[in-house]
């Protein structure tokens, strides 16, 4: 990959009071192409935010090369490798003004001041906060403290923006306002980036590919529908969005047995074959039992406007099902005994 970034087999190590040496990132490999944004996602402690630090040069690897732009810049100083940084907390100059929070970065490169005007009018227009040059961080809000961060990171067209949980400081209807000001501006700017969270759904809409972590190592990347409907583990399946893990019985080339209901489904696997389902909760449909013999059991609903959420008990198990039309159908009541349909073609069997 000669544009972009390339980490190749990047470890990290440190001296922890009681574990002793411990990996923070081990043996991590992953490729960001030209102009893609890719989100290293995982729980906390699971080597995102060091991965991420090495790539900025905070941090150097005990093993692997880190290039950009085909260039070797493991041990290159941070502020050598043409990149664009926002972290979490903002880190603005609090004693400067908005107008030269995003200027600074072009006066270090002591770019004339007819160019940092423009350049900076032009970024502030862009993040929607044209002629607030004159006012500072104290001054605005936490959503247009991050606008400021986000131009200033970027006016300078650095090679790589990185992104360090930079929303996470937000309320729900700033963060979504937020990922889809940065989404636009980064693909419009046709920006190489990295972004790291430990929000599913920020992940998901903000992405080209997604790599996620788990204890420092990479166990599955790729879009988010991939992970989604195609989780490579069960960390996988539970960290990404809602679902149900199932214990599924072969019982010929195209049907499973899941608790009790005879499924479609081809596995490749001989009969008798135990297996373990993914089944997001869109993929179950309930509705009012016609026996007296009940099927399910409806234990819980919470109406979330576009779609309806249950937990039905069946089988020993308790399911999660989401409802999306609701609209059309009375809700089904708590308590209420249901028949449950499994859809076969969003069912996924993990390795």
């Amino acid at each position: 990959m000669a544009n972009g970034i390339r980490l190749d087999r990047v470890s990290k190590r440190f001296d922890h009071t009681v574990k002793g040496e411990v990996y923070a990132v081990r043996d991590v490999s992953l490729g960001v192409g030209q102009g893609e944004l890719v989100t290293l996602l995982g729980p906390s402690g699971c080597g995102k935010s060091t991965t991420l630090r090495m790539i900025a040069g905070f941090e150097t690897p005990d093993e692997g090369t880190i290039s950009i732009d085909g260039q070797d810049v493991t041990h290159v100083l941070p502020n050598r490798r043409g990149i664009g940084f926002m972290f979490q907390n903002y880190a603005l100059f609090p004693h400067l003004s908005v107008f030269d929070n995003v200027a600074y970065a072009l006066r270090v490169e002591r770019r004339d001041e007819k160019t940092v005007r423009t350049l900076v009018e032009e970024m502030l227009a862009a993040v929607g906060l044209s002629g607030y040059g004159r006012q500072h961080p104290h001054q605005l809000s936490g959503g247009e403290q991050q606008r400021v961060a986000l131009a200033r990171a970027v006016v300078f067209q650095p090679k790589v923006l990185l992104f360090d949980e930079p929303l996470s400081n937000l309320d729900a209807k700033l963060r979504l306002e937020m990922r889809e000001q940065i989404r636009e501006l980064q693909k419009r700017v046709g920006i190489t980036a990295v972004y790291v969270t430990h929000d599913q759904e920020e992940a998901m809409a903000i992405s080209d590919r997604i790599a996620v972590m788990e204890r420092g190592v990479i166990v599955q990347s790729g879009t988010a529908q991939d992970l989604y409907y195609r989780p490579a583990t069960e960390f996988v399946a539970r960290f990404i969005g809602r679902t149900n893990l199932l214990a599924g019985r072969v019982l010929s080339p195209s049907d499973v047995e899941v608790l009790g209901a005879r499924v479609t489904l081809a596995t490749g696997r001989p009969a008798g074959s135990a297996v373990r389902l993914v089944i997001r909760p869109e993929m179950i449909g309930i509705a009012p039992a016609a026996s007296s013999i009940p099927i399910g059991r409806v234990e819980q609903r919470t109406f979330l406007g576009e779609k309806t959420d249950y937990q039905v008990s069946l089988g020993g198990e308790r399911l999660q099902v989401a409802a999306t039309d609701h609209y059309r159908q009375p809700p089904i009541d708590v308590g209420q005994s249901v028949a449950v349909h499994f859809h076969p073609e969003g069912i996924h069997i993990l390795d």
